[in-house]
């Protein structure tokens, strides 16, 4: 999970999420606290881009404030449904106190599905075919 501070800028925004391949990051008051405040996606930022807003704007002003999230000890099944539910590719993890504590995105969902994949596929094969 990369967070940002809700006064940094959407150019800074922008910069992480290259920077660390990822396409949201988590919104805090400051990056001390760890306080949710949104979320910004690339989406958000090309928004901002589209509406020839300057890039210098602080993150609070164009990040998605109504973050969906799931507590730490969810499934992965829950954090799907959230996703689909809401339309959206990340959802937020939390502890008990609503801190963010990490980010599952629909590329881990769909990792963890061709892991699962792969696992079952192999076992089949060392059954069918006889292996140890």
């Amino acid at each position: 999970m990369v967070t940002i501070g809700a006064n940094d800028t959407v150019l800074t925004a922008a910069k992480l999420l290259v920077q660390n391949n990822i396409g949201l990051l988590v919104v805090t008051q400051t990056q001390a606290d760890r306080k949710l405040v949104g979320v910004i996606s690339e989406r958000d930022i090309i928004r901002v881009i589209a509406s020839a807003r300057t890039l210098e704007i602080p993150v609070n002003e164009v990040c998605t404030k109504n973050v969906v999230t799931v507590r730490g000890n969810a499934d992965v099944a829950e954090a799907a449904k959230g996703m689909n539910k809401h339309g959206i590719r990340h959802v937020v993890v939390v502890d008990d106190c609503s801190k963010p504590v990490g980010v599952v995105s629909m590329r881990d969902l769909v990792g963890e599905r061709a892991t699962l994949t792969a696992i079952l596929q192999s076992n089949e094969k060392e059954i069918f075919h006889g292996a140890d």
